[in-house]
């Protein structure tokens, strides 16, 4: 189920780290997260990560990764 936002998180997810000059592969090394839960958070399927305690946790970490605002993020 791909939540539908009206803020556009996983647009400005995806935004953001086409702006920093990198692949989910990159990002996914960098964080080492898998590639398709960072691709699921820029969906915005949050369904494929389990419950809201990783969702947060994937979030928080992926938009400071990235330069964003974590807490706006959440």
């Amino acid at each position: 189920m791909t939540q539908d936002t009206q803020i556009g998180l996983g647009r400005a997810l995806r935004t953001a780290r086409l702006r920093c000059g990198k692949s989910l592969e990159e990002a996914g090394r960098d964080l080492r997260v898998r590639t398709d839960y960072l691709d699921a958070l820029e969906r915005e399927d949050f369904t494929e990560l389990g419950g809201d305690v990783y969702v947060r946790s994937f979030m928080r970490s992926y938009a400071r990764y990235l330069g964003l605002n974590a807490d706006k993020a959440l």
